[in-house]
């Protein structure tokens, strides 16, 4: 990709000072400029204007030193740019021949001085192996390959003396058939200099020429079938537990490599549909689920944009598009692009390359109301089974470039751009899904990778908006109620940072991954206890350190979509939520919230005289099945951490679950930090400038607030900031120490985006801020400082190391999933 990118660039004089006056201002050639910045060349992926000079970094500049052999590179890689189904196949003419001998033997005289493991000399590597290695695929010599091209795998180490394969050699030999997602789109790539000029344009579909649709439909498929077993468990509910659906359809099926893989599960005992908009996936897919054994497929052409059409297609087949539960691998971004007026709630997050039908650029807004209007054309149509959808987003250039070789965004999100394709953010993603009436089941959400600061790509299954929680007003069976002159303003705070605008269907992403685990583990114990229940028993689950409601209202909402109650009243039992915390404005907040769903209880853990209550006895002696600590751990200290494993074992029926996060437990990866690391940096950053000894040249802010602090205060002011956030966070093994007495079980770490926005929000919770920064009593001051502290030192500062995403910070969370031994 950056070969091509340069050879093209370099034909158009865009490299050189001044360069590249006249050309339009194609949404093709932003492509080009995000995807050096992508890689670390450009401090900038806006081009340059006015005739300004692009702005090299180091490494650009560094690279430019070899821009002859990545324009040499450039040049050789145009020469594929058939798309003919037998390309592939085929010998190379004898023209490609002697270029390729010709450009190995001046690659293998440079390499002798080069680092192997330079990106540069990479690059210029795949320049040649890419090419050959997939022509070696093509005509089934990868077992013994031969003349040049063993030539320029034994230089790069993949070939032994011998001609056998290395270990290194093997390990690149596993993604041959991935290499094909670039080199399918090898067409488009030769002709850069004539979308740049704007001459030529790239028209996906029926008759296109940028795009080798055999090689990208073989490439896609073994890109993306390892995705498919995660999804399994989703497809085993709603099975299983859920009304079934008549079909599945696959939209964008390509080679039917999904429908094959759910076949080997359900077999016969649905239909499957294939849709696609290339009659030559259909051809493929036709002869690998007739290979496979599928009975009676249905292969449909369609386009993604339009789900009215499909529904008319499967009427005529005698199916109800509604009946059908619709699933579809990264396709939502392949959608034709039809433009829809902004839609004033959408972010325009995306930091993405976009290019409209006629060639000009798109910005964010643009592609997200269009994605909130495909999806809206969508969501009517999925409402009895919903939709699961695998997605991929584009990474954002000032975070791809501090991760190169962990992911593979410098080169997809360019060709994907220059394809007229759209990806954008997850996080921008997950709020144009909600925008269009959609919310992702949360306890099977997915994102890869797991723990990194970017998200490349997102497993959910996506359900209409539902309706509110159950409104009972009947009895209720609280043995706390909040007093009602309880202040909430507290409490709503943290809802908000909970809650994007406190709508409970759109838990904050920040922390809905983390929480749906945590659902997840106590939804399987709830299903196991409904097999078992009889007449007259109570599945009984505990919120422990409830606060408002999170993972209470996250799990209600599972329960109410599983019908939970409704199948144990048919076993004559009985569902049970006790939440239980400290009284206070947060715990008011989740009783305001959940007190009419019927099958709550609110606790105090906190008796009248001040003791903390063992949890037996807040239960009044019945013991639970499963235990959620969602975001409560990493505020014990030690001690109380001990007593409050043995407090919960007590309560937990033996066998019984106990599942936990924590987004403040150490140690960190090199990738991420704990949600109050950004507090902590702000406390000191606060206390250098109390001790700043020129206080005279502080922020006029700043200054002002170290005048109005009082000295006195300051050592009462730090215990009370150490009882809010502990100032040495605690460890993953100091919990699991504490459990180990009295359970069995795992950990794991994930890591999930905190927007900057939600961290500034975080510290101005006013409980937080109060106790965090003490020492300054002038409310409205107080607020000022954290917001300039926050917003132009703390988070800027942080957002430009290694756990920096785009728009915020990758925040660490462990997850526990712990089982109750057998014995008392």
């Amino acid at each position: 990709m950056l070969a091509a990118t340069v050879r093209a660039f370099d034909a158009l004089g865009l490299l050189d000072p001044g360069g590249g006056r006249g050309l339009p201002d194609t949404g093709y050639q932003r492509a080009g400029w995000r995807c050096l910045a992508s890689a670390g060349w450009l401090d900038s992926a806006e081009p340059p204007v006015d005739g300004k000079d692009p702005q090299w970094t180091d490494a650009g500049t560094a690279a430019m030193r070899h821009r002859d052999r990545y324009v040499a590179g450039g040049r050789f890689l145009a020469r594929f740019g058939g798309n003919d189904p037998v390309f592939w196949t085929t010998p190379w003419d004898a023209g490609t021949e002697s270029a390729f001998a010709d450009m190995l033997d001046e690659h293998e005289r440079w390499r002798v001085g080069a680092d192997p493991m330079h990106e540069v000399t990479m690059h210029l590597d795949a320049t040649l192996a890419v090419p050959a290695l997939l022509a070696l695929r093509g005509s089934g010599n990868l077992g013994r390959p031969g003349g040049p091209a063993a030539r320029l795998l034994t230089l790069l180490g993949w070939l032994d003396g011998d001609g056998n394969w290395t270990a290194a050699g093997r390990a690149r030999l596993s993604y041959v058939d991935h290499f094909g997602l670039v080199g399918s789109y090898l067409p488009m790539l030769a002709r850069l200099e004539e979308l740049y000029r704007g001459e030529v344009m790239v028209e996906p579909g029926e008759g296109e020429w940028h795009c080798h649709r055999q090689l990208n439909v073989a490439a896609s498929a073994a890109a993306h079938r390892g995705y498919f077993a995660d999804a399994d468990p989703i497809f085993r509910e709603m099975f299983e537990r859920g009304p079934r659906p008549a079909f599945i359809a696959d939209m964008g099926c390509g080679d039917g490599s999904w429908l094959v893989h759910l076949h080997g599960i359900f077999g016969d005992t649905v239909r499957y549909v294939g849709i696609d908009a290339s009659p030559v996936a259909l051809d493929y897919a036709r002869d690998v689920l007739r290979a496979s054994g599928v009975t009676d497929p249905l292969l449909l052409l369609g386009d993604v944009t339009n789900p009215e059409r499909l529904q008319h297609r499967l009427a005529e087949h005698g199916l109800a598009i509604e009946d059908g539960l619709h699933i579809r691998s990264f396709l939502d971004h392949d959608r034709t692009y039809r433009g829809a007026p902004h839609h004033e709630g959408v972010p325009g997050w995306s930091t993405g390359a976009y290019v409209a039908p006629d060639g000009r650029p798109l910005d964010a807004a643009q592609v997200e109301s269009d994605l909130v209007a495909h999806l809206r054309r969508w969501t009517p149509h999925v409402r009895k089974h919903g939709m699961v959808v695998l997605e991929a987003h584009c990474v954002a250039p000032q975070v791809a470039r501090r991760h190169l070789g962990e992911l593979h965004s410098v080169a997809f999100d360019a060709y994907h751009a220059l394809s007229h394709q759209y990806p954008i953010e997850h996080s921008a993603f997950v709020r144009c899904c909600h925008l269009a009436g959609l919310q992702s089941a949360g306890y099977v959400e997915r994102r890869y990778p797991a723990t990194r600061p970017f998200v490349a790509v997102s497993l959910n299954r996506l359900m209409p908006l539902q309706p509110a929680l159950p409104q009972d007003v009947g009895t209720r069976h609280d043995t706390w109620q909040p007093e009602s002159e309880t202040d909430l303003a507290d409490g709503r705070a943290l809802h908000r940072l909970l809650f994007v605008d406190g709508d409970l269907a759109h838990p904050r992403s920040w922390c809905a991954g983390a929480t749906g685990v945590v659902v997840g583990d106590l939804l399987d114990t709830i299903e196991a206890r409904i097999e078992q229940a009889g007449r007259g028993d109570a599945v009984r689950i505990l919120d422990y350190g409830a606060g408002t409601g999170l993972a209470s209202i996250e799990l209600s909402k599972a329960c109410l979509t599983r019908r939970v109650e409704q199948r144990l009243a048919d076993r004559g039992a009985t569902f049970e939520l006790h939440l239980v915390d400290i009284p206070g404005g947060w715990f008011a907040q989740g009783y305001e919230l959940l007190r009419k769903v019927p099958w709550t209880r609110f606790h105090a853990l906190r008796a009248a005289d001040g003791r903390f209550r063992p949890l037996l006895e807040v239960t009044s002696g019945e013991r639970v099945d499963g235990v959620a600590a969602n975001m409560v751990f990493h505020l014990l200290t030690d001690g109380a951490m001990r007593r409050s494993a043995e407090s919960i074992a007590a309560v937990l029926r033996p066998g019984g679950r106990l599942a936990f996060s924590s987004p403040d437990l150490g140690p960190t990866t090199p990738y991420s930090l704990l949600f109050h690391d950004p507090n902590r940096l702000l406390r000191q950053r606060w206390l250098d400038a109390l001790d700043d000894h020129t206080p005279e040249h502080l922020p006029t802010v700043l200054r002002r607030a170290v005048a109005a602090a009082r000295p006195g205060d300051r050592t009462s002011a730090q215990r009370r900031a150490d009882r809010r956030i502990l100032p040495t966070a605690r460890t993953a093994d100091a919990v699991a120490g504490a459990l180990a007495p009295y359970f069995h079980g795992t950990i794991d770490r994930r890591g999930y985006e905190l927007l900057a926005e939600e961290s500034l929000m975080t510290a101005l919770v006013p409980a937080n801020q109060t106790e965090y920064l003490a020492e300054i009593t002038d409310p409205v001051l107080r607020e000022e400082v954290i917001r300039y502290l926050m917003c132009e030192e703390v988070l800027p500062a942080l957002m430009k190391e290694r756990a920096g995403t785009a728009l915020g910070l990758n925040i660490q969370w462990t997850l526990g999933r712990y089982t109750r031994s057998a014995q008392e």
